[in-house]
């Protein structure tokens, strides 16, 4: 008999604890809707404590803090409703899905949504969110470069979702990391036909403009690639990078004049300190194909003059900021790095995005100090912290990396200087020896090589990274009368 009465004591009390958690539910649902957003945010807490009420607590509480404008902290709570999802709310998962996805892409960061719905069973995510399963997915699993579940992912976002052109895109650059330049062309191709004179897709558009005239170059389409840098206007975003990867399809085609004057601008003192050492070598190579040997000797000297200080400099960094933490610190407080490697890093898309993300995160977990008894919101401002921190060591890797790499092709380009003044000589005297004598004219093949993974233009991002070996161009010369 006492058994009995404790299971129906048990048992009222669970009833009892469930009903009060529906009615503290339902108290924040209505302080919700009334725009008590501070209120509601500390019922829905004291819900998410009970199982029957959990999952729409968190749903609730993320639109209560989307609202308010916390958007990382409104994705945590969405994610939370998905990583309790146990079939019992499927009212809630279409809208927790496409919030998670929305918000994590605004944010630039769509590889976490990506990370939870790897973890939501199939049977949970309604159709009708099913592309942007996909395409947060296909994000997720092309950072992990697990190249395949990619692939299968971002080929399954349906054409008429907001996301298929960056599927498109991903998909591209997936089929450029494996060299296979045909396929990438007809995605980048496909992008541009879908954006033309559509100004909100203005900056994918240039994108993917941009790879497709790199794509069709490494596949040897030299004269349509020229055509696409051309189609290029000086407000692009990439207009200083358009200007120099375009000088190398006009060189090796014989079209100097233009190529040349692409170089005027980038080794304008405007740009002097953007690390566009390269330009110089690029001029230096065509002049010496033209017998221009005292301007090969200026442009030489230009080089020399401003990069020898930034390698010295550069140097010096390399032994004096060790970890990735150091360059993080030294970049943000602009101390310890030469202004031209700083210039460099500006450029950088990429650092630039997650900089602009890092500032937002700080300033909603400023925000969220005035709900620091809630539970829940002190558990977001903790993981802010966290993925602050994550965010720095990501930065500060990525411009060590970016450090390293610079340098090294520094230090290559100042090989090639050195080679280019021992050649000026050597011209000089071939220049000599044949107006004494040599045919008035000849067609002479001219090869440049350049040092095996040594890159020609690094993509300012994260997408891109073009290699040349050796290349072989015909000019006629201009050394003999």
């Amino acid at each position: 008999m006492k058994r009995i009465s404790c299971i129906v004591l048990c048992f009222f009390l669970l009833a009892s604890g469930r009903g009060e958690s529906e009615n503290v539910f339902n108290a924040g649902k209505q302080a919700y809707e009334s725009g008590n957003y501070s209120r509601a945010l500390d019922l829905f807490a004291r819900s998410a404590n009970s199982s029957s009420t959990r999952t729409l607590s968190f749903y609730y509480q993320g639109l209560v803090l989307y609202e308010l404008g916390l958007y990382y902290s409104s994705y945590r709570s969405f994610r939370k409703v998905l990583l309790t999802a146990d079939g019992k709310n499927n009212q809630v998962y279409e809208k927790a899905i496409k919030n998670v996805v929305i918000i994590t892409d605004r944010l630039k960061m769509v590889e976490l949504a990506g990370s939870v719905l790897a973890k939501v069973p199939s049977n949970l995510v309604p159709s009708s969110v099913s592309d942007m399963n996909h395409y947060a997915q296909g994000v997720y699993y092309f950072w992990k470069q697990n190249r395949a579940r990619a692939l299968s992912h971002l080929k399954s976002v349906h054409p008429g979702s907001q996301f298929y052109l960056k599927s498109l895109f991903h998909i591209g650059v997936l089929a450029t990391q494996r060299k296979d330049y045909k396929e990438a062309a007809f995605h980048f191709k496909k992008i541009m036909n879908l954006t033309r004179g559509k100004k909100r897709y203005f900056d994918i558009a240039e994108l993917a403009r941009l790879n497709l005239a790199r794509v069709v170059y490494a596949g040897g389409a030299l004269e349509t690639s020229i055509s696409l840098y051309s189609r290029f206007l000086s407000s692009s975003p990439h207009w200083l990078t358009v200007l120099f990867e375009a000088s190398w399809p006009l060189m090796r085609v014989n079209d100097t004049t233009v190529s040349l004057g692409n170089l005027h601008t980038i080794l304008s003192p405007f740009y002097q300190e953007d690390m566009v050492g390269e330009g110089y070598i690029l001029r230096a190579t065509i002049l010496y194909t033209l017998c221009k040997y005292e301007e090969m000797r200026t442009t030489l000297a230009q080089f020399f003059k401003i990069y020898d200080p930034v390698m010295r400099s550069m140097q010096a960094e390399r032994s004096s900021i060790k970890s990735s933490e150091s360059f993080y610190t030294a970049y943000t407080e602009k101390k310890g790095l030469n202004s031209a490697f700083v210039n460099y890093v500006e450029r950088d898309q990429g650092i630039q995005n997650k900089l602009k993300v890092q500032e937002l995160l700080r300033n909603e977990r400023t925000q969220l100090a005035r709900f620091n008894r809630n539970p829940q919101v002190q558990e977001f401002a903790k993981n802010i912290v966290d993925v602050d921190r994550s965010l720095s060591r990501q930065i500060g890797a990525t411009i060590r990396r970016l450090h390293k790499t610079r340098l090294s092709e520094l230090l290559e380009q100042r090989e090639q200087a050195n080679y280019l003044k021992v050649e000026i000589v050597t011209g000089e005297k071939e220049l000599i020896e044949g107006q004494q004598g040599l045919p008035p004219k000849r067609i002479v093949d001219v090869e440049t090589s350049v040092a095996e993974g040594y890159r020609f233009w690094p993509f300012i991002g994260e997408y891109w990274e073009d290699e040349l070996g050796a290349f072989v161009y015909t000019t006629e010369s201009a050394c003999v009368n």
